[in-house]
């Protein structure tokens, strides 16, 4: 079917209802994770806590989120998630009341960082398995376009529009707007509910850690999602350290800059990663999405090892906005792929642990860049090293991982 007699996803009510819940969703975690991190740096003046609020928030969402990927393929994925988004709605007002009377400190805020971590282990995984039960196969690639571009874009413009309200309004007003953003995405969520098929797992008896035993065996048996897996897992364990808690030692450092500097690094990388998202839609690619995948995670790395090779400001900007181009390329392709290619009984756990492997290695990467910075290594050399082993993966997948790169 080519995009001629393709209806426009625009015509599809259940999209434009995923489409608005997830731009709800996207804001309100976007306003949140800005004004719970000013306040503790601003108001509270505890900066070195900041760190345990990132743990709180990071690790119920890592420990649930298989718990999270065996119930989105037993439930409505749309109930899920309206569960979700309501029960943060009614924390945040309790919030908004112990700001009133003055009662926030930073060990409320540590566990209201906990809740959100737990509801997002199980939102998650039942948003990202929405797609292929209301869009045709055809649409699938342009549909995750959308997605990714929405979410981009929540990450921008969210950060902006919370300094905004906080500096001219206060904190009470923005964990107020937060709060009826997540009501509204509840009710469009309600909505949603109707439109979506009740999943029918093959082993719906089951317990629950037989279920997750089951996900990881169903992977295994597959030659394309396992090689998936550990591709994600080298990836991010090379590239997520030295980049993200690199970037500000590396404009402070390696360019001689400040702190706008470091803005224009991530606002550029934002603004590359939007246009990737709108590239990939635009072009709706159906066939070797694989290879196309494969081939941008060896473009990523070439972009990686010049943005270390090259400390000057401009190439800097053309290098992190390419990486920002490469991460949607290679992002949207393959989650369109596994969409496509995996049983609808198994795709919420397919799901979960994919992300489960990339997330469960972000503080490795984190923990192996400090290491590094504290024997004495220089960030761009750091980079340098990540972005050659980074290669040596990219041509050894191409060489070899046949399924990965062939499969549509």
């Amino acid at each position: 079917m080519n995009d001629k007699t393709t209806p426009s996803l625009w015509h599809n009510r259940s999209f434009v209802l995923y489409f608005l819940t997830l731009l709800a969703s996207g804001l309100s975690v976007s306003f949140f994770l800005f004004a719970v991190n000013w306040y503790v740096v601003d108001s509270l003046e505890l900066e070195a806590m900041l760190g345990i609020v990132f743990f709180a928030s990071s690790v119920p969402r890592l420990v649930f989120m298989l718990l999270g990927g065996v119930i989105a393929d037993r439930v409505n994925r749309a109930v899920i998630m309206l569960l979700s988004d309501f029960t943060k709605a009614v924390l945040l007002i309790g919030i908004v009341g112990l700001l009133v009377f003055q009662l926030v400190n930073i060990w409320v805020l540590v566990i209201l960082a906990l809740l959100f971590g737990l509801l997002d282990a199980f939102f998650w995984p039942a948003s990202q398995t929405v797609l292929p039960g209301i869009v045709s196969k055809q649409q699938l690639t342009r549909a995750n376009s959308v997605v990714q571009l929405t979410m981009n874009a929540t990450l921008i413009a969210g950060p902006m529009s919370a300094g905004f309200l906080i500096g001219f309004g206060s904190y009470e007003l923005m964990f107020l707007l937060v709060s009826v953003m997540l009501f509204a995405a509840s009710a469009v969520d309600w909505m949603l509910k109707k439109n979506l098929p009740v999943p029918k797992p093959d082993e719906a008896g089951d317990s629950i850690w037989k279920s997750v035993k089951s996900g990881f065996q169903y992977v295994k048996t597959s030659p394309f999602l396992f090689t998936l897996m550990m591709t994600s897992v080298f990836l991010n364990l090379l590239l997520v350290g030295p980049l993200v808690m690199g970037l500000p030692i590396y404009a402070n450092l390696v360019l001689g800059g400040d702190e706008l500097t470091y803005s224009y690094l991530n606002a550029t990388s934002g603004a590359g990663m939007l246009a990737g998202a709108l590239l990939v839609g635009m072009l709706n690619i159906q066939r070797r999405r694989g290879l196309v995948s494969v081939v941008g995670i060896l473009l990523l790395a070439l972009a990686f090892l010049g943005f270390g090779l090259i400390p000057d400001m401009l190439w800097s900007l053309v290098f992190i906005g390419f990486i920002g181009v490469l991460l949607s390329v290679i992002d949207i392709p393959l989650i369109s792929a596994i969409q496509a290619n995996t049983s609808e009984a198994y795709l919420g756990r397919v799901m979960s642990m994919l992300s489960f492997a990339a997330l469960g290695l972000v503080p490795v990467s984190y923990l192996l860049t400090s290491l590094l910075l504290s024997a004495g290594f220089t960030i761009d050399t750091i980079m340098i090293g990540g972005a050659v082993l980074m290669s040596l993966q990219a041509l050894f997948v191409v060489g070899f991982a046949k399924s990965l790169r062939e499969i549509d």
